[in-house]
């Protein structure tokens, strides 16, 4: 907070002034001089505030924020959000999803909620309304499962896919050799699926919604020397 910064030059100026700065605030307040009285009893008063607020807050002064979640675990959800490295798959978030709302899934996504990981998913119900259900990535169970009231996409593509999204992630993670870590149904009837290998090269792979057919695929390499971007044949740093 910036009032730390306040408090801490005052501190500092005391421990670096010494009898200085105890001089002034005694000559402050024999010279009938009332404004220098007020600035150090207003120090003490804020660095109460700040130690009060940042204790009911939970910030303790260490490396988590004020909700108590680390950055370092934020950090951890997101590389295991790219890499799709986690406990429940897109095919076991995806029968969650039709346990908790039958229908068809239109996407589905691996995405960070709370500083937790859950597969986000739109559902067409078979009720004919949009649903959004979140599947906890690391427990399988259902987090939200909620109408979508603002959704108005084409109900005409997700009732004319005839490959749905668990065929087409399996094509997808075939043509990779990856995880597959999203897919959305477009509305030019093809899968838009993101997938990631073991060497951590990311996948965009294109899917015929209605064939099956693997339309486009294309591969970003990842880097893995900070130096060089040019690695070996086989895969290793030269």
């Amino acid at each position: 907070m910036k009032r730390k910064a306040i408090i801490a030059t005052l501190t500092a100026a005391v421990l670096v002034g010494g009898g200085t700065a105890t001089a002034f605030g005694v000559a402050g307040s024999g010279s009938g001089d009332d404004a220098a009285q007020p600035a150090a009893g207003s120090a003490v008063r804020l660095a109460d505030q700040d130690a009060e607020q940042d204790k009911a807050g939970g910030d303790h002064d260490d490396d988590c924020d004020d909700h108590g979640r680390h950055e370092h675990g934020r950090d951890s959800n997101d590389r295991r959000e790219d890499t799709g490295a986690v406990e429940v798959s897109l095919r076991e978030a995806v029968q969650a999803v039709h346990k908790a709302r039958p229908g068809t899934i239109t996407e589905i996504e691996l995405d960070t909620e709370r500083n937790r990981l859950v597969w986000e998913a739109d559902v067409l119900g078979d009720n004919g309304r949009w649903h959004d259900v979140d599947i906890d990535a690391s427990t399988g169970k259902v987090v939200h499962n909620r109408v979508d009231a603002y959704k108005d996409d084409d109900r005409s593509v997700a009732r004319g896919a005839r490959i749905d999204v668990a065929a087409a992630a399996a094509k997808a993670a075939e043509a990779s050799k990856g995880t597959v870590t999203s897919a959305d149904l477009e509305r030019d009837g093809r899968w838009e699926i993101d997938a990631v290998d073991k060497q951590g090269n990311e996948h965009e792979i294109d899917i015929d919604a209605r064939s099956g057919k693997v339309l486009h695929h294309e591969t970003d390499q990842a880097d893995h020397d900070d130096h060089d971007d040019h690695d070996g044949d086989d895969g290793s740093d030269d």
